[in-house]
């Protein structure tokens, strides 16, 4: 909370996630992490009641109807990776899961995000190496890519999914500087950049499908859908706000 308070009034920020890839398959206990993420929800949200909040980023979402909800996918094929998030449209969102059983809350048609994807190796000076088996020395995910121009097929393959889905609100691609054998970022470790910085912006700023659409008439559906489902208000003002058609708050 230190931090959402240090940080509420800076204008770069968008939105609040406290937590990142908490993993626990869903029972039908109420666990340790179910507490503690709506805890921590409710907190920031508390915090910061002017931003929207993710309630962990990937994986274990535990608040139903949080403000966002989200997924990772390092899927390294681009047409297997548009496939797998291509669902938005019918209800389908990808979903991380526990070895095939569910970990998160189902997804309740609120704005949507892949907030990890990529991850895509690049190194100039050992490009021709062997793949690194164990990760310990150099690493990015699935098979590595053998130059700068197959690099950048994959990145705008990739991308272009996320682009393409009118659903889809944005993304976030990991990651910007490598990290030790985590050699995966757009900069080097050094904070130098390892790509064309102009190709990259050129990939990343065509227009995307969400900026076609309708957006007011899409914010107002969701939120009609939203209020009605929401369990937060009394009874006698959630009536009033479904007979009147007052704003409610969220």
């Amino acid at each position: 909370m230190e931090a959402v308070v240090r940080d509420r009034n800076h204008p770069a920020l968008v939105g609040w996630c406290p937590l990142n890839e908490t993993y626990q398959p869903i029972t039908d206990q109420i666990t340790q992490l179910d507490d503690v993420t709506h805890g921590m929800y409710l907190a920031t949200r508390a915090a910061d009641p002017t931003r929207p909040v993710l309630d962990t980023s990937g994986y274990s979402h535990r608040v139903d109807g949080a403000d966002i909800y989200d997924s990772h996918n390092y899927e390294q094929d681009p047409a297997r990776f548009a496939e797998q998030v291509g669902g938005l449209a019918e209800g389908r969102p990808w979903i991380n899961d526990f070895e095939g059983r569910a970990m998160s809350v189902p997804w309740r048609g609120q704005p949507y995000f892949v907030s990890e994807y990529g991850g895509i190796w690049w190194n100039a000076a050992i490009a021709e190496e062997a793949q690194d088996p164990d990760r310990v020395g150099s690493w990015g995910y699935g098979e590595r890519v053998r130059s700068v121009d197959e690099w950048f097929t994959r990145f705008a393959g990739l991308t272009d999914a996320l682009l393409d889905d009118p659903g889809m609100f944005g993304y976030c691609y990991t990651q910007l500087t490598d990290t030790f054998q985590e050699e995966n970022g757009l900069f080097d470790f050094g904070r130098q950049p390892k790509f064309d910085l102009a190709r990259l912006h050129a990939i990343q700023t065509r227009e995307a499908a969400v900026e076609s659409i309708d957006l007011a008439n899409q914010s107002r559906r969701r939120t009609h859908d939203h209020h009605n489902r929401c369990p937060t208000l009394p009874r006698r003002r959630r009536d009033r706000v479904r007979r009147e058609g007052l704003p409610q708050p969220r």
